[in-house]
């Protein structure tokens, strides 16, 4: 992996952390981060393929997968957050 990854990479990083998060099967917030970052990686994807000769469109695509990945950390952030116990009074 080069140091200053481009588009391309970063989907395939997010592409090893899909499969790891659809490993965990038992696990709702896993495989709704699992189906946002996969989105996220796609939308990489297309601006790796888009290159330069767009801007316009790229720069949607990478807001895109920002906020694919944003809505993915706070499904597994809701995920490891331990819920408060109800009160009993």
């Amino acid at each position: 992996m080069p140091e200053d990854p481009g588009a391309g990479e970063l989907a395939q990083l997010l592409d090893e952390i899909v499969e790891r998060l659809r490993a965990d099967q038992g696990n709702d917030h896993s495989q709704s981060a699992a189906k946002l970052l996969a989105q996220a990686a796609e939308a990489l994807r297309a601006v790796a393929r888009l290159g330069s000769l767009l801007p316009v469109i790229s720069l949607w695509h990478l807001r895109t997968a920002l906020r694919q990945e944003a809505d993915a950390r706070g499904q597994l952030a809701s995920q490891s957050d331990p819920q408060p116990a109800a009160s009993l009074l």
